[in-house]
């Protein structure tokens, strides 16, 4: 049973971490826990770091070196969230140990890897046993996801945020995020496409693929996540930590609206698809190796009648399979 220390890999987060908040209060996830940090440290990072961004822990770094001038508010949020981050950490172990022989009656004959326990025991979870059952809420299993007309794009519930990400098919075959870069390419070289209103779309395919789209606010011009987008990438880390996605790999697709040139726009989508993609390593612990990064910059507009239209500015989490 070596994998389940593997498989069990969620973590938790509590709200008692945070200064103020009762002990008694449900277990929260990375979205509710990152959107206190920007409201708790919003004036102290507009302040000091208002060039740094949150992924690499370059925001958290550049508060720490300004820890004097800082707030007592942002210190003790900065605290908690470190906490949090933590405990979900040191959580990993503490779930296979608790539930191992859960595990075993439960899904015995499953096959290892690729999250099959995973998804076995959680659709099990009502018959585990009682110190199981609150393990496994203590570590983030009944996180509640809860995206919003102010994070998505498109209208989820927290169970269709799931599986919209889960109907992997054969239409992710061939997917990868260096054959996207070559299409992006040649579609920047192709004479056809040099009218930017009404141009076709690069592929029809990644429409076909489990996805969602969600919106992040950048800085203008720039790769930095605004602090009122961090709740947005947060629900992407909590969608990524679900089990019923664990062992799936996903590429990261940003997309720019026609303003400016396109070269411009396909490197600042570059630039911003990355930028997500480390924010959910560092700080949200998302494995590296399920996370890849592309830029179609104005390539592939969601409103070809309008290039410049806001809701060309997007991110697209795309599931691309085991």
């Amino acid at each position: 049973m070596t994998n389940c220390r593997t498989v069990l890999a969620l973590l938790f987060l509590q709200f008692a971490s945070f200064a103020g908040v009762p002990a008694n209060a449900e277990t929260i996830g990375f979205s509710e826990a990152v959107n206190q940090f920007a409201v708790g440290c919003g004036a102290d990072i507009a302040k000091y770091c208002k060039t740094a961004n949150l992924g690499g822990g370059r925001l958290q770094q550049c508060l720490s070196q300004n820890k004097a001038g800082v707030s007592a508010r942002c210190v003790a949020t900065i605290r908690g969230l470190d906490t949090l981050i933590a405990k979900r950490a040191a959580a990993r172990a503490a779930v296979a140990s608790v539930c191992d022989a859960d595990i075993k009656r439960l899904c015995a004959g499953v096959q290892a890897g690729d999250g099959n326990l995973m998804e076995c025991f959680y659709a099990a979870k009502q018959n585990m046993s009682p110190q199981c059952r609150q393990t496994v809420e203590d570590a983030g299993y009944e996180v509640r996801l809860a995206p919003s007309q102010a994070t998505s794009q498109v209208a989820l519930d927290p169970n269709q945020l799931v599986s919209s990400l889960q109907g992997v098919d054969a239409a992710a075959s061939g997917i990868s995020a260096a054959g996207l870069r070559q299409l992006v390419a040649a579609g920047m070289r192709d004479p056809s496409r040099v009218n930017r209103v009404n141009r076709e779309p690069l592929t029809d395919r990644l429409n076909n693929l489990a996805q969602f789209t969600i919106a992040i606010q950048f800085d203008f011009g720039s790769a930095r996540i605004r602090p009122d987008s961090f709740k947005a990438v947060g629900l992407m880390a909590d969608a990524l930590n679900h089990p019923y996605l664990q062992g799936y790999r996903f590429i990261i697709v940003g997309h720019t609206d026609a303003v400016g040139s396109r070269e411009t726009n396909l490197k600042l989508s570059e630039q911003r698809a990355n930028a997500v993609r480390e924010a959910l390593i560092n700080p949200f612990q998302i494995n590296p190796a399920r996370l890849e990064a592309v830029g179609f910059g104005e390539e592939q507009l969601l409103n070809r009648a309008h290039p410049e239209a806001a809701e060309n500015r997007r991110v697209q989490l795309i599931n691309i399979g085991k």
